[in-house]
């Protein structure tokens, strides 16, 4: 490229200076022939003008032997061929030819111009010699005739010669000078450049640190600090890339969750030590999926997630681990993101802690109820002070009672696997028992219970024990932290199931208490909840009822105002939880 870019630049200034060349040499040439035809028309010029004196005074007797005499040896002393006209263009004299047989002059050019009085040129074919020549003819004021000069152009052409000869020998050198100026200048052009593309070559193959330094000051040299501005400023991004690069590797090879990328064949891109020891292997990379993990199901979802675009989450089984199984595609490409979190232990614990649960609620409700029992039996017999002792451990034991049977309930919804019995439920008979299950309890609290059931309420599909409850649940709630104003139940159908909305215009509960009413045994106002027996389990339950039904829970509250439930479940058949 860089000999292309020499002999390009070389070969157009070698091209403009022979032009030069050549169109100085035929403006030399022309202007040389100028200069000559100036200078012989001067000397004839100035020889018709020294004949026009000698002639004159003979002008007047016409053609005499004495005027052809004078003009015949004026003609060769001075190697100029003169002619002596009248006033009516007759030739009167000629040095060379016989004047009585030569034409009428008086429309040759230069005798109409001399004979109007001024001096004429010209430079044509003789009618008489039948040669090319130059005259000049000056007017005779005297008697209105004309003396004309001539002479042959070979002197012109002699001149001529002379000069092309000089401009033979000058030409070469002056191109040979033309052809080093070029090649020097053209070398100072091209040499700079070789150099830059010879840093951007080392640019390329990773050199950051090569550099071109120029001692000219001109354009070239602008592009190269230019270019080494550049350079500093590349070899301190690479630099940034590659500590951030670093780091990032350092985080995504000690992350603990399996990580890895799939190309759109589904081959492992890259993975990190997480999914080696999730895999039993270091030796993925090149590999499909399904070389290195024998997990169905986990094929199954990164074949969604290619098909889909979507994010896939869900819990497999890879060999003897649970794994929490995340596939996502990048964005922009054609590659999926896998990211496999092992919870084994994690599972291990929960049911470790469900079975404590259950077996722990299972062990304490038999003694509760003999407690309960005893004390139903005991409390008609002792009166005053021990009775009231008697109502104390009462209400505790029904407390711990009703907190072991929620605790059951909740292990149950929470069970892995667990499901509920689906069948043909009349939402809107439940819900009536239940507000009617409550009328009397509102009355005595001096509340409302108000319940409100729309037209086309459809039946659903639903454990129609899990339902009652989790209508219980609320309506109870609502009830214990309403102190005045009432309840208002409201039943109604909408697209794809029915919405239940429990209203009440109690306390309210604060908005950073929101996020956290579904945990359990998290209660609002402590003091309140034990003074009316609350278990604290109650929307922990409802929340895991509408889960395991499909549904969806809202709540909105305002504190002193009121709160408000809305359940919405689906009337379809329920899917495998």
């Amino acid at each position: 490229m860089n000999r292309r870019i020499f002999f390009r630049v070389f070969a157009g200034s070698v091209g403009l200076c022979l032009l030069a060349l050549v169109a100085f040499t035929i403006y030399t040439l022309n202007l040389s022939r100028a200069v000559s035809v100036d200078a012989l028309t001067r000397v004839l010029q100035s020889a018709a003008l020294t004949a026009k004196v000698a002639v004159e005074p003979l002008m007047a007797h016409g053609r005499t032997p004495a005027m052809d005499s004078l003009v015949g040896a004026m003609g060769r002393e001075g190697r100029v061929r003169f002619t002596v006209i009248d006033s009516r263009g007759v030739a009167l004299a000629d040095s060379e030819q016989d004047p009585s047989a030569m034409e009428n002059h008086s429309l040759r050019p230069e005798v109409a111009t001399a004979l109007r009085g001024s001096v004429g040129t010209s430079w044509r074919l003789s009618t008489t010699v039948r040669r090319w020549m130059i005259y000049v003819a000056v007017p005779v004021a005297s008697n209105g005739g004309v003396v004309r000069a001539a002479t042959y152009p070979e002197e012109l052409d002699a001149a001529a010669l002379r000069n092309g000869r000089s401009l033979a020998v000058f030409g070469p050198v002056l191109f040979a000078i033309c052809l080093l100026v070029a090649f020097l200048l053209t070398r100072s052009i091209t040499a700079p450049l070789r150099d830059l593309a010879g840093v951007v070559r080392q640019f390329a193959a990773g050199d950051f640190g090569a550099r071109l330094h120029l001692r000219r000051h001109d354009e070239i040299r602008v592009l190269a600090d230019a270019f080494n501005a550049m350079g500093e400023r590349v070899q301190e991004l690479f630099r940034e890339r590659a500590a951030r690069t670093q780091e990032l590797d350092s985080i995504f090879s000690s992350l603990q969750q399996g990580i890895l990328l799939l190309d759109r064949e589904g081959r492992i891109v890259r993975a990190n030590h997480g999914f080696e020891g999730i895999a039993r292997t270091s030796v993925v990379e090149g590999k499909t999926l399904w070389e290195v993990l024998r997990a169905p199901r986990l094929t199954e979802l990164v074949q969604n997630a290619r098909v889909q675009t979507a994010l896939q989450i869900e819990e497999v089984t890879v060999g003897e681990r649970t794994v929490l199984c995340v596939v996502e595609r990048m964005q922009g490409r054609d590659e999926l993101i896998v990211v496999l979190n092992d919870i084994t232990d994690l599972r291990r614990v929960e049911a470790m802690k469900r079975d404590f649960v259950v077996n722990a609620s299972h062990e304490l409700r038999t003694p509760l109820t003999s407690i309960v029992g005893s004390l139903e039996m005991v409390e008609g017999h002792v009166k005053g002070e021990a009775g009231r002792w008697l109502q104390t451990i009462r209400r505790n034991a029904d407390r711990m009672a009703a907190i072991v049977q929620d605790m059951l309930l909740l292990s149950r919804l929470e069970a892995r696997g667990a499901e509920p019995s689906p069948g043909a439920v009349d939402i809107t008979r439940i819900v009536e028992d239940v507000t009617g299950m409550f009328a009397h309890r509102a009355e005595t609290q001096d509340l409302g219970l108000r319940l409100t059931v729309a037209d086309g309420v459809p039946r659903i599909e639903a454990d129609g024990f899990l339902v009652e409850q989790m209508v219980v649940n609320l309506v109870d709630n609502a009830l214990k932290y309403t102190e005045k104003g009432g309840v208002e139940v409201r039943l109604a159908p909408e697209p794809g199931g029915v919405l239940l909305t429990v209203e009440d215009t109690g306390i309210g509960i604060p908005a950073d208490s929101l996020p956290r009413i579904f945990e359990r045994f998290y209660v609002v106002d402590k003091s309140r909840s034990r003074k009316l027996g609350g278990t604290g389990l109650g929307l922990a339950i409802v929340k895991h009822i509408v889960n395991v039904h499909r549904g969806t829970i809202d709540v909105e509250s305002t504190l002193g105002q009121g709160t408000r439930f809305a359940v919405h479940l689906p009337s379809g058949k329920l899917t495998e939880n």
